[in-house]
């Protein structure tokens, strides 16, 4: 699933190629987005965007007239920008696409695109209820509300390796950040929120943002160059074939399974961990909240993770 980072890079490339000029086509084949544009025939054409934003794993655009677009894109979804010049017919992945006289920004793959009219904010009750960015556009991370949000009494019971992919705490983080930042701050995914204390919680807050801006700049990649430089001339540190090889380097746990921790050598491990957190998910279905189940990666020995008690405690997830 793309991750604040990954969203944001498409935001960016959207407001590049949108933003000031006016619209000569919209298009949609999600149905809530396809009944609005039958309702509205031609209401935006000739309308500029003003501006393309995104707020964790979410992205929107104003348009001008009080408008807006909005997208999400779960699991396998992309935004694709391209000269107008370029766009084809649509093919059976394409889910929505925006054009101007240069360029074409096409959707792929993502099941959430709508489009309304007034504040995004307020016409979305998923946009309204998301914490706060881990990429913000102005100022630094808040991390007096990410914390207000993570001590909240219904918190404080939940895991923190399931706390972090609560969008209403934080927004932005994934499977492949959370490893990441509970990894940098030496913490058990198993543990209890409100067990951290004030070092453990004020790592979380620095990892949050040090982690999220390295991953948008790097592309993903979230360790140290010594350490990728390290793990690319080390055979032992990676797993074989091209590939693979390149994919274990980019990161110090996440999709590492028994290769070498970085730090102490343990075999990185993963397990499944049942998650309560509202859909956000491949089905589309942004309000419902219910069990999943998504596996984690960790290094026993540097987080202190019990392998024998935490797979003992493991609950099977109905299919």
């Amino acid at each position: 699933m793309p991750e604040g980072p990954e969203v944001r890079r498409h935001a960016v490339a959207l407001d590049q190629a949108l933003a000031g000029r006016p619209l000569i086509q919209i298009a949609a084949r999600t149905r809530a987005a396809k009944q609005w544009l039958l309702d509205h025939p031609n209401e935006l054409l000739g309308r500029r965007v003003l501006q393309v934003r995104a707020h964790g794993k979410n992205l929107y655009g104003l348009i001008e007239g009080d408008y807006f677009f909005y997208s999400h894109l779960m699991m396998w979804g992309r935004w694709q920008v391209m000269s107008s010049v370029e766009l084809g017919v649509p093919d059976r992945r394409e889910r929505a696409r925006l054009v101007n006289e240069e360029y074409a920004c096409v959707l792929y793959s993502a099941p959430v695109f709508e489009i309304g009219q007034g504040q995004p904010y307020e016409a979305n009750e998923y946009l309204r209820s998301l914490g706060p960015d881990i990429l913000p556009y102005e100022g630094a991370f808040d991390a007096l509300e990410f914390l207000r949000r993570l001590m909240l009494p219904e918190n404080r019971e939940r895991d923190i390796g399931v706390v972090l992919l609560d969008q209403r705490i934080a927004a932005g983080i994934g499977n492949y950040l959370r490893a990441e930042i509970l990894f940098l701050c030496r913490l058990n995914p198993f543990r209890p929120s409100g067990t951290l204390n004030e070092a453990e919680l004020n790592c979380l807050v620095t990892s949050i943002a040090s982690i999220a801006k390295q991953a948008y700049e790097e592309r993903g990649v979230t360790i140290s160059e010594e350490w990728r430089e390290r793990t690319l001339l080390d055979e032992t540190l990676v797993y074989p074939g091209t590939r693979l090889r390149e994919a274990a380097a980019r990161h110090a746990v996440f999709r590492r399974t028994n290769l070498p921790c970085l730090v102490c050598g343990e075999p990185i491990r993963q397990l499944r961990q049942v998650t309560y957190v509202a859909g956000d998910d491949e089905d589309g279905s942004l309000q419902k909240a219910e069990e999943k189940s998504r596996i984690i990666y960790f290094c026993p020995q540097c987080q202190n993770v019990p392998l024998a008690a935490k797979k003992s405690r493991k609950k099977k997830v109905p299919a």
